[in-house]
């Protein structure tokens, strides 16, 4: 009785959306709502999360991020990467999302992204390889996010997912291949 009132308890999370932490899965999609996955180790220097993300509609708003505990929102979430309604990627800085290049993305094509992340500093830097094309820096040295300055460490990936002004949620992204590497002081 205690597993199916488990069960029953994981899905209704699901369903309303609400956080959801665990171990990195190789393969995972995001939904309406966050969910949260533990890294393998806590990080509190500097390091590299790479994955490759592939948005499975167009004009999606869906991100892949990192944050120090399980958000609760997306305020929570310190460095953001994001397939957006516009058809492109951007990312979070301080308190607002933009590109230092605009790059464009497309319905069930991956993207391989690699964050550079420095938490003294408090920034991030992006670099998306579209398919068959070269790496391209899409953002470098951006800041955390403003709600997010004091943090100390960060122990989570998030993926998230939201509906459309008009209400629908468009699709999701997937992310697989996950690699992190601690990286010497800069």
């Amino acid at each position: 009785m205690k597993s199916f009132q488990a069960i029953v308890c994981v899905l209704a999370l699901w369903l309303s959306g609400a956080a959801w932490a665990g171990p990195i899965p190789e393969n995972q999609e995001s939904a309406v709502g966050l969910r949260s996955y533990d890294l393998p180790a806590e990080q509190a220097g500097s390091f590299e999360l790479s994955f490759d993300a592939t948005p499975l509609a167009d004009k999606i708003d869906c991100f892949t991020g990192i944050s120090a505990a399980i958000p609760r929102d997306a305020g929570d979430v310190a460095a953001i990467v994001r397939f957006n309604e516009s058809e492109t990627i951007d990312v979070r800085n301080g308190g607002a999302f933009r590109a230092d290049q605009n790059l464009g993305y497309s319905a069930n094509k991956a993207y391989r992204v690699r964050m550079v992340i420095d938490i003294a500093k408090k920034t991030y830097s992006v670099f998306v390889t579209p398919p068959g094309q070269p790496e391209v820096l899409l953002a470098k040295n951006y800041a955390f996010r403003s709600t997010q300055s004091g943090v100390q460490s960060l122990g989570k990936i998030v993926l998230a997912g939201y509906a459309s002004r008009g209400g629908d949620f468009k699709g999701p992204h997937r992310i697989t291949g996950f690699a992190l590497k601690a990286l010497s002081a800069q």
